[in-house]
C-alpha cells in the first residue's frame, strides 16, 4: 500500500488496562492530564491508541462515554468489538490492514470516520451511520462507483469525502457521480466543490437522479407511515393496551378451525357485524385508556416537581449552613495569622469551630431526617393518587373485555344457528353446487359442529381471556415497579446524602486552621 507509515515497535501489543490508562486523553491542561490514569473508564471520552502495534481490537469494555477513538497506525486486520461504544462520534482506523468495513453499524452517532490507508475493496457496512459528516477512505482498493450513489446518498449530513489514491479515481465518471448524487457535499478529495461542476454532473445524470428521487419520495412516504404506526404502537404500549387494536385480526389469523368457516358465505354477515362492533368498542376503550394515561403522566410530573423542588429547597438550606461555617473557619484562619493573637484566643476560636462543626453535623442530619419524612409523605400521596388511576384503568379493561366476550358469544350463537341450517340443507340435498373442500368440511356433522364451530369459539375466547389477563398483570406490575423504584431511589438518595454529610464533617474535623 502506497505511503503507508511504518509502525515503530516490533512486538504485537495487547490492549490491556495499563495500555488503556496510558492512552487516555484528558483536555484542560497539565493538571487535568496528570489525573488521566485515575479517571474511571466510564468517564473517559477520548482514547488515543495510535502507533501501538495493536493487532486486535479488544478489551474496550466500560468506556460508555467514549466519543473519540484513535486506532490508527497499527496492524489491525478486522474491525470488531466496537459495537457497544454507541457514543462514539469520531473513529480513526487509518493505516491498518483492514480489508472489509464491518462491525460499526451500531455506532450511529459517528460524524467522522477515517479508514484511509487500508485494504478495503468495497463500500459497505456503513448504511446505519446516518449522522456521518466526514468520511475518509483514501488509499484503499475501491475500484468502482457502483455503491457510491446508493450507500453515500442517504447520508444527508455528509459534506466531506475523500477517496484519493483508490483505483476508482481513474474512472472518468468518479467525480461526476459523487457531485451529482451527494447533495450536501462541500469538499471532495480535499478540494472545495465547484457549483458549476455540480450542476453539470446533475445534468449528466438527470434521468438517473430523477428516477432515484422518485424512489426516495416513495420510500419517504412509506417510512413516514411506518414511523407513525410505530409511534402509535409505542403510545399504546405505554398506555397499557398493546396488541388490543389488532386483537380481532390476531384471533382470525390464529383461529385455524374458524378459517374453514370462510368457505361459506353464510358466515360472512355475522363476522362483519362482529368486526363493526369491535371497532366501535375499541375506539371507546382507546379514548378512555389514553385519557387515563395522560392522567398518569400528569400525576408523575406533579410528583417530580414537588419531590425535586423539595430537594432543591433543602439543598439551598444546607449550602447556606456550610457556607456560614466555612466563612467562620476562614475568619479564624485569618485571625490566627495576625501577630497580636494570643494562645487563649486561639484556644477559644478552636473550641468555637469544633462546637460549630458538631452543630453543623446535627443540623444537616436533622435536615436530612426532615427530608426523609417529607419525601415518604410525598411518595405515599403519589402512591394513593396514582393507585386510583390504576384502579380506573383496570375497570376500563374489565368492561372492555367483558364486552368482547359478549360480542364473541353473540357471534357464536349466530354461527351455530347458521351452521345447523347449512348442515340441514346439505343433508336434504339442497346444496348441489358445493365445492369439494366445502363438501369435505360438511361431511362429518359432529366434527363440523364441535371442531370447527365450537373449536373456533373456544380459540377466540381463549385469546380474549389471555389478553385480558395480560393487560391486568401489566397494569399491576408497572404500578408496583414505579412505586418500588421511587422508594428505592429515595433510599439511595438518603444513604448517599448521609454519607456525604458524615464525610464532610470528618474532613472539617481533620482540617487544620
Amino acid at each position: 500500500m502506497a505511503n503507508r507509515k511504518a509502525v515503530e515497535v516490533t512486538e504485537p501489543e495487547v490492549i490491556d488496562i495499563p495500555l488503556l490508562e496510558d492512552c487516555i486523553i484528558v483536555t484542560g491542561g497539565e493538571e487535568m492530564a496528570a489525573q488521566s490514569k485515575s479517571l474511571p473508564f466510564k468517564e473517559v471520552d477520548w482514547l488515543k491508541l495510535s502507533f501501538k502495534n495493536i493487532v486486535r481490537i479488544e478489551n474496550l469494555v466500560g468506556f460508555h462515554a467514549l466519543k473519540k477513538l484513535q486506532l490508527d497506525n497499527n496492524r489491525i486486520r478486522k474491525i470488531e468489538n466496537l459495537d457497544h461504544l454507541t457514543n462514539l462520534t469520531w473513529l480513526d482506523l487509518s493505516f491498518n490492514q483492514i480489508s472489509k468495513i464491518e462491525g460499526i453499524d451500531t455506532l450511529t452517532k459517528l460524524t467522522d470516520l477515517c479508514l484511509t490507508h487500508n485494504e478495503i475493496v468495497k463500500l459497505e457496512g456503513i448504511s446505519e451511520l446516518e449522522n456521518l459528516e466526514i468520511f475518509s477512505c483514501a488509499n484503499n482498493e475501491i475500484a468502482t462507483t457502483d455503491d457510491f450513489q446508493h450507500v453515500l446518498r442517504k447520508f444527508q449530513k455528509l459534506r466531506v469525502v475523500n477517496f484519493q489514491n483508490n483505483p476508482v479515481c481513474n474512472d472518468q465518471e468518479y467525480t461526476a457521480v459523487l457531485l451529482a448524487f451527494l447533495s450536501n457535499l462541500k469538499y471532495l478529495d480535499f478540494r472545495l466543490v465547484d457549483d458549476e461542476k455540480v450542476q453539470s454532473a446533475k445534468e449528466q445524470y438527470f434521468s438517473d437522479l430523477q428516477s432515484l428521487q422518485q424512489d426516495e419520495a416513495q420510500d419517504a412516504v412509506l417510512k413516514k407511515k411506518q414511523d407513525e404506526e410505530a409511534a402509535q404502537e409505542e403510545l399504546y404500549q405505554r398506555a397499557n393496551m398493546p396488541g388490543v387494536e389488532k386483537l380481532m385480526q390476531t384471533m382470525l389469523e390464529e383461529d385455524l378451525e374458524g378459517e374453514k368457516l370462510t368457505l361459506f358465505v353464510e358466515f360472512q354477515e355475522p363476522l362483519d357485524d362482529y368486526n363493526d362492533a369491535f371497532k366501535e368498542t375499541w375506539e371507546q376503550f382507546k379514548t378512555a385508556m389514553l385519557m387515563l394515561y395522560d392522567q398518569k403522566v400528569d400525576e408523575k410530573r406533579k410528583f417530580d416537581l414537588n419531590y425535586f423542588g423539595a430537594i432543591e429547597s433543602v439543598d439551598q438550606q444546607s449550602k447556606k449552613m456550610i457556607s456560614d461555617f466555612k466563612l467562620l473557619k476562614k475568619k479564624c484562619k485569618r485571625r490566627f495569622q495576625e501577630a497580636d493573637v494570643s494562645d487563649a484566643e486561639k484556644d477559644s476560636k478552636m473550641e468555637e469551630v469544633h462546637g460549630r462543626t458538631k452543630e453543623l453535623r446535627e443540623h444537616l442530619l436533622e435536615l436530612e431526617m426532615f427530608q426523609i419524612e417529607q419525601y415518604e409523605d410525598l411518595i405515599m400521596q403519589f402512591e394513593d393518587k396514582y393507585g386510583q388511576i390504576r384502579s380506573k384503568t383496570l375497570d376500563e379493561a374489565r368492561v372492555f373485555f367483558e364486552k368482547m366476550r359478549n360480542m364473541q358469544n353473540a357471534y357464536f350463537d349466530k354461527v351455530q344457528e347458521r351452521a345447523k341450517e347449512l348442515l340441514a340443507k346439505n343433508a336434504a340435498g339442497e346444496l348441489p353446487n358445493l365445492k369439494d373442500e366445502q363438501a369435505g368440511v360438511l361431511a362429518d356433522k359432529d366434527a363440523f359442529m364441535t371442531s370447527v364451530v365450537a373449536g373456533s369459539h373456544e380459540c377466540r375466547s381463549a385469546k380474549i381471556d389471555g389478553k385480558d389477563e395480560e393487560i391486568g398483570k401489566r397494569e399491576n406490575s408497572s404500578y408496583q415497579a414505579l412505586v418500588d423504584g421511587l422508594i428505592a431511589n429515595e433510599k439511595e438518595r438518603s444513604r448517599t446524602r448521609t454519607d456525604d454529610v458524615l464525610r464532610m464533617i470528618e474532613f472539617f474535623d481533620g482540617e487544620s486552621l
